[in-house]
């Protein structure tokens, strides 16, 4: 699967990690909250259950959805590839076009969804730390 989102974004709530890359959102007033509008891909780890490093992807190709182990093959600026670990529909590439603090975000999200850094606790938060 390859596409190329208008929009990125990257979110952390306690142990839940996530990557959004779609369309621009529509107008707000005329938008259905459930209807995406043109090729998307969220990517999600939630260590409070683990299991086993699997990650959750949801996306417009069905053929792409579910919980997957994934191995990350690059992440830049301008670009996110990584690959599925099974036989069939395993590379998924989006280009998108960032700039320095938002990839910065995005680079830190997906290291820890993709087990390249450990995920942050609210330990890390005391002073001294």
């Amino acid at each position: 699967m390859r596409f190329h989102a208008a929009s990125v974004s990257a979110s952390a709530d306690g142990d839940y990690y996530q990557l959004w890359l779609g369309p621009e959102q529509a107008d707000e007033e005329e938008a259905d909250p459930y209807q995406v509008r043109g090729p998307y891909l969220i990517v999600q780890r939630d260590f409070e259950t683990p299991g086993a490093g699997w990650c959750y992807i949801e996306t417009h190709d069905e053929g792409y959805i579910g919980h997957f182990p994934l191995r990350l093959t690059e992440l830049s600026d301008t670009r996110l590839a990584f690959e599925i670990v099974r036989k069939t529909d395993n590379h998924v590439e989006v280009s998108f076009a960032l700039n320095g603090s938002e990839f910065e975000k995005v680079r830190r999200i997906a290291e820890v969804i993709f087990g390249l850094r450990e995920p942050e606790s609210d330990d890390d938060d005391r002073p001294g730390r």
